[in-house]
């Protein structure tokens, strides 16, 4: 697990789409029509791209980041062993983002959009479906002080939550899954995923 700061850290995110974005109308009700495809900047976060090694485009009003990174294991027993054997099964990255509420951005993301676009990009992918490597989030998470980038591909939206405090600052934390190792650079990896990383 590692733990950044907000002032230390610069955090952008895309779509695995090379040609499209997602953004919201600012509408408050979470419906679909609330979503619309593009491929421009939208606030919330479409498209951002890496310029002289450094993210443009950021998320504001930051507060930290945490990235855990795991792997899913399964238990095997056989018969006349005593000791069961850990399968690792497949890799986990999780990446939590704190940052103060601005908009409903992320409310209808996760109510229409958790898993990007689908493989046209023409639509938010319903779930229901098998994804491709074109499927779910980018994030790109640079070191202010050290400018590596590490890169989590393919992340799906899992949960996000909202704190209140008596000042009346308001917060949110989105979580987001991945299960493709992440890239580490000196710039954001902006390769398509190869089939082969699932």
């Amino acid at each position: 697990m590692a733990y950044y700061l907000g002032r230390d850290v610069k955090v952008a995110m895309t779509t695995e789409d090379s040609a499209n974005g997602i953004g919201a109308d600012g509408m408050v009700e979470a419906t679909d029509a609330d979503m619309y495809i593009t491929s421009i900047d939208a606030e919330g976060g479409t498209i951002f791209t890496s310029v002289n090694n450094q993210i443009t485009n950021p998320f504001s009003d930051v507060t930290g980041v945490d990235i855990t990174l795991g792997t899913v294991d399964e238990d095997i027993a056989y018969m006349g062993q005593r000791t069961a054997l850990k399968a690792e099964i497949k890799k986990e990255t999780t990446i939590s983002i704190t940052l103060k509420k601005n908009s409903n951005f992320w409310d209808l993301l996760f109510t229409t959009a958790r898993y990007g676009l689908n493989t046209a990009g023409s639509d938010e992918h319903d779930g229901l479906t098998q994804p491709g490597a074109d499927t779910g989030y980018r994030f790109h998470v640079q070191l202010k002080a050290s400018g590596e980038v590490i890169t989590i591909s393919n992340a799906q939206y899992a949960s996000k939550s909202v704190a209140l405090n008596t000042d009346g600052v308001t917060e949110e934390t989105i979580e987001f899954v991945s299960h493709v190792t992440p890239v580490i650079g000196t710039a954001a990896y902006t390769t398509p995923t190869a089939a082969g990383a699932f």
